[in-house]
């Protein structure tokens, strides 16, 4: 039959179907076959022989079409997804958890093996909705079971591709063993730690999020459930909940993995271990901490190898990257990274090491821990534990001849003392220190101990820096300048944030950095020897052209890299004129 005939049999009218419960197979078949004959494309001879091998195979026209290779997978379903109005869910991150499965299924009195026979997946959300996953839109009958049973809900259909329903099967299955598991009389925490279902559990967390683009996975006690989120380009959201009965032994195994004491729960602990995810190498810190229901866990992800650790990478300015670079080239002096916890500091200094080394110097690190492991770079992890703190391994350094020594953080007065003499006798020391922005490290390092006359002597560059989300490129819409510019600012391409597939409705994808920095002139020399008021020398410092985070934020917001929202959430206007 041509395709013209299949078309016309199946009464098609050029009209997507809505998002609905139960889809006409013929018209369905129709549909896609148009569509795929515009997109792989498909003659009129293809499309006879897939619909002849889909009667052979008794399959639909999608089935017979991926089994003669005549298109992908993923170009099949994507139309199904177009043609049903149904969201198509083709990640991992995307798939519905299997306790939220198996919970819907024990609500609505359905048999979950009889589920995974026909390969549907309800999900009922806590505003009273019914969140359907199928690989297959005709299934009318086992469709229509569940509609029938759900009367009173509003349904939203998703298609889930083979993949992804295979992977769903596999969580329910280990979601069952570890309920089995943890249904028996056992109270032996180390010996579930050690259980085959407990393992496979905690390393499935671990792997959503690595699939989930996560930098750390929150595992927090409660009076009832134990709560995992992931952050996700610096914020958290749920991922799941599991019953506090298995919180010990989560807890447990993961101590275990990184080699921490199981037994101790009063005070808190450190570790790490090494786990293979998602086809790339990551170190995994682990931190414990005691709270009034148990434990807060949380694990950071650091991916051994990472390709992006150039300093071209990380969002300057052309003009703040030559800056950044010539401080880089000195002899001698310090140059310091400041702003919060997770801002990205580490990360900026390891990609001026990445530009420093070219093989001719010697460069040393001392870090606590060694989040990223460089090529031809000495790296020593700090241990204050058995004394070995970064004061005595500065010392150390001095000794091995260096010409570049990168410290984690300065963090008191002997450490500070030893990097200003290492940097009086010709090193150059890169470092950070927590402050707001970056006039601010000068009365910081005063407020340590250092005598302000050495600081003026030695800190040759200051940068301020924070971390704020890029928008998605694949949705993002044009929107309007904020009302607050005025003429001087940029007149770019605003964007805002919509969400879609790509970026799973969030509206951003990835992070980048927004910076300010401060070189040390004559001036503010002058203004730091004489302890000069902070606002002076951010007074000088704005005078001599240096850009704050906010403005260098509006930059970035101008070009629809991120949005005005996004820079004002992560430094105010407030603070960056403070």
């Amino acid at each position: 039959m041509s395709l013209g005939g299949l078309l016309k049999i199946s009464g098609f009218k050029g009209y997507k179907l809505v998002n609905k419960i139960s889809i006409d197979a013929a018209q369905l078949d129709a549909e896609l076959a148009l569509m795929l004959a515009k997109i792989v494309p498909l003659n009129g001879k293809d499309v006879n022989l897939v619909e002849s091998t889909a009667r052979e195979l008794k399959s639909s026209f999608a089935v017979a079409a991926t089994r003669l290779g005549m298109c992908g997978e993923e170009t099949v379903y994507r139309a199904i997804s177009d043609i049903c109005a149904w969201p198509l869910i083709d990640q991992i991150a995307q798939c519905p958890h299997a306790q939220l499965v198996l919970t819907a299924c024990n609500e609505m009195g359905l048999n979950i093996d009889w589920c995974i026979e026909h390969q549907v997946f309800p999900v009922l959300t806590e505003d009273d909705q019914l969140k359907l996953y199928a690989t297959d839109p005709c299934a009318s009958f086992s469709l229509q079971v569940i509609e029938n049973i759900a009367t009173s809900k509003r349904v939203s259909c998703f298609l889930l591709t083979p993949a992804m329903a295979v992977s769903v099967m596999d969580e329910i299955s280990r979601e069952r063993a570890v309920s089995e598991l943890f249904g028996r009389s056992r109270t032996d925490v180390a010996a579930l730690a050690e259980e085959a279902p407990v393992i496979n559990l905690v390393n499935s967390i671990v792997e959503r999020a690595v699939l989930a683009d996560s930098s750390d996975i929150h595992i927090e006690a409660s009076s009832k459930n134990m709560v995992v989120r992931f952050r996700v380009d610096g914020r958290l959201s749920e991922f799941m909940q599991q019953p506090m009965t298995r919180f010990p032994a989560i807890a447990s195994r993961i101590k275990l993995m990184a080699q921490l004491d199981i037994a101790e729960r009063r005070l808190p602990q450190d570790g790490r271990f090494s786990i293979r995810a998602g086809n790339k190498d990551f170190d995994v810190r682990v931190s414990t901490a005691p709270d009034v229901h148990g434990e807060s866990i949380v694990l950071r992800l650091l991916p051994k190898k990472r390709d992006e650790l150039s300093i071209e990478s990380l969002g300057f300015e052309s003009d703040h990257l030559n800056l950044i670079k010539q401080w880089g080239s000195l002899n001698n002096g310090i140059v310091l990274v400041t702003g919060p916890t997770g801002s990205g500091k580490s990360t900026t200094l390891y990609g001026l090491l990445g530009h420093i080394n070219s093989g001719k110097e010697k460069i040393v690190t001392v870090e606590d821990p060694v989040e990223y492991q460089l090529d031809g770079i000495t790296q020593v992890q700090a241990r204050p534990d058995i004394g070995y703190t970064f004061a005595r391994a500065l010392r150390t350094f001095l000794r091995q001849d260096p010409d570049v020594i990168m410290v984690g953080e300065i963090r008191d007065k002997e450490t500070a003392d030893i990097a200003v003499q290492s940097s009086l006798t010709g090193h150059l020391v890169l470092s950070t220190l927590h402050t707001n922005d970056a006039c601010s490290v000068f009365p910081r390092l005063t407020d340590i101990g250092v005598e302000p006359f050495m600081v003026a002597a030695t800190i040759q560059g200051v940068q301020a820096q924070r971390l704020v989300r890029k928008l998605c490129q694949n949705c993002a819409q044009e929107t309007e300048a904020p009302s607050f510019l005025n003429e001087t600012l940029p007149q770019g391409q605003w964007k805002k944030a919509v969400g879609c597939k790509q970026c799973q409705g969030r509206g951003y994808r990835g992070r980048i950095g927004v910076y300010e920095l401060v070189p040390v002139t004559s001036t503010i020399r002058q203004l730091i020897t004489h302890s000069a008021p902070l606002a002076d020398i951010r007074a000088e410092a704005r005078a001599a052209g240096c850009r704050s985070l906010f403005d260098d934020g509006l930059l970035k917001a101008a070009r629809g890299i991120t949005t005005v929202e996004e820079v004002l959430r992560v430094c105010s206007v407030e603070e960056s004129e403070a």
